[in-house]
């Protein structure tokens, strides 16, 4: 019994804490009632079994964003983009209690 107990723990993949530094592209957002095309950089900490793991998990919370998904203007034909620009392993105390926010810069051609 002590045998299949040792192969079960040594079987289970560890989990890490990541984190997730993200650029999105391509949004269409209103601002002050004008239509703006805005990228974005954001940082996400997500537990994971690897970076690619921790890459998905973290993209997945910017599209489960409420706020976000809800002020997108883009066509189907005009999708914006997240993606990750860098993912390292944290220790646990360098996991904030809160996600931070969106830092917006205007992509080139601003005006939609």
């Amino acid at each position: 019994m002590r045998a299949a107990a040792e192969r079960e723990i040594i079987s289970r993949p560890s989990m890490n804490n990541y984190r997730v530094f993200l650029k999105g592209q391509n949004f269409l957002l209103n601002v002050n009632g004008t239509p703006k095309r805005l990228g974005f950089f954001t940082t996400r900490f997500v537990q994971a079994n690897s970076r690619d793991g921790a890459e998905l998990l973290a993209v997945d919370l910017i599209r489960s964003d409420t706020w976000l998904r809800d002020s997108v203007l883009n066509e189907r034909s005009d999708p914006p983009r997240i993606f990750a620009e860098e993912i390292s392993v944290v220790d646990a105390s360098d996991v904030p209690d809160v996600q931070g926010g969106f830092s917006y810069f205007p992509m080139d051609g601003t005006d939609a």
